[in-house]
């Protein structure tokens, strides 16, 4: 991804740990405080195993704490040189507290600073040693500890932060996805923007109207499940094809589809596309079939002209058109023939020098009177 920052990869990481806490438990041995024994391959063998444990951290944060203590612990029975116990366990603690263990955490680190301030307070009961150098110590140590703890949870608050941000991020594209499947993209984008009412006038789109024949009837006969999945498949297969000949899907009701070209982003083809998206439809429908068995067929109507484009709607939107020419498409499709496209004389006009159409002649339309309708067989 352009301007991220590449990370790591885990296995060079918890390699680097590993190396580097070996080598500061090493040294940390070298210039500890003598007790009786010098360190000897046992010493350096129980600390490198601490370090090897950095490995697989990331699997058993909680079982690489208890282990890596329960080493240290055998450590401290043999009168090797002092550790700060922070120094060794460090990386075990920060991974169990930043992976969310932090009881763990807290245990171990009580164990480790509570033995010392119990000695310490048995010393000075007893006046065998000053208990000044050794709180001295104790004091050092409650500090390594609480930076190492810090540290825990720097890195378990970063990873709860990202963990929200992918969360966040993931829930933004599923609702820019919804909103992206109810409404055209560019009206989303001015949605999103804070555009309160969004309408506009388009002086030359094209409206397609389509409905099944007979479908509502039988489908009163059949399970419900079997219509909604004819429909499905059926209306899906359309909505790939208006997607493939870059047209708007306006909506669905019931078995009536309804498709635009020319918004709302205006193209000069328009008209083409429509007509080339009903004659694709006009195809695909001789796939399928009703929930009986039957051959489905459609009835399409077409026209070209002016309409009124908005979103209605407050809490589900819907991109709708108005207009004569929106009311003269629907017409073309209730008064058409099964099985065939019917379109108005201007969108003859329109397509007359490249596609083949045949005259129906003069029929009257509700609403319209008499019209002068053309049926469109396919290109030229």
């Amino acid at each position: 991804m352009r301007g991220a920052t590449r990370r790591p990869p885990t296995v060079l990481l918890d390699t680097g740990l590993a190396l580097g806490l070996a080598v500061a438990a090493v040294v940390a041995i070298q210039v500890g405080p003598q007790q009786g024994a010098d360190p000897d391959a046992l010493a350096y063998g129980l600390v490198l195993t601490i370090a090897a444990l950095v490995l697989v951290r990331r699997r058993w944060p909680v079982a690489v704490l208890v282990a890596s203590a329960a080493i240290l612990q055998v450590y401290n029975l043999f009168d090797y040189p002092g550790l700060f116990p922070a120094v060794p366990l460090s990386v075990a603690l920060a991974t169990a507290w930043s992976a969310g263990h932090r009881v763990w955490a807290l245990v171990l680190t009580a164990w480790f600073v509570g033995g010392p301030v119990g000695y310490a307070i048995y010393q000075g009961a007893t006046g065998t040693q000053p208990v000044l150098p050794l709180v001295d110590g104790i004091l050092r140590d409650v500090a390594m500890f609480a930076a190492v703890l810090s540290l825990g949870e720097v890195v378990r608050s970063r990873r709860a932060l990202d963990r929200a941000h992918r969360l966040l991020a993931a829930e933004q594209e599923r609702s820019e996805q919804l909103l992206l499947n109810v409404l055209p993209a560019p009206i989303a984008t001015r949605l999103k923007a804070g555009e309160n009412v969004i309408a506009d006038r388009f002086s030359d789109v094209t409206v397609l109207f389509a409905d099944l024949v007979d479908f509502t009837g039988s489908s009163e006969r059949v399970n419900p499940a079997a219509v909604v999945e004819v429909l499905n498949e059926l209306f899906s297969a359309f909505d790939e094809l208006a997607r493939h000949h870059g047209l708007e899907k306006i909506k669905t009701v019931g078995d009536a589809f309804m498709v635009a070209g020319g918004l709302p982003e205006p193209r000069p083809d328009h008209a083409e596309a429509v007509a080339d998206l009903a004659l694709a439809m006009r195809d695909e429908v001789a796939h399928h079939h009703d929930a009986s068995g039957q051959p489905l067929q459609l009835r399409i109507g077409i026209d070209t002209g002016p309409v009124v484009a908005g979103v209605i709607g407050r809490q589900k939107f819907s991109y709708d058109l108005w207009g004569d020419t929106v009311n003269t498409a629907s017409r073309m499709e209730s008064h058409g023939i099964a099985g065939q496209i019917q379109v108005t004389d201007r969108m003859y006009q329109r397509l007359r020098g490249g596609y083949r159409l045949e005259p129906r002649g003069l029929i009257q339309v509700k609403s319209k009177g008499a019209m002068t309708t053309y049926i469109l067989v396919g290109r030229g």
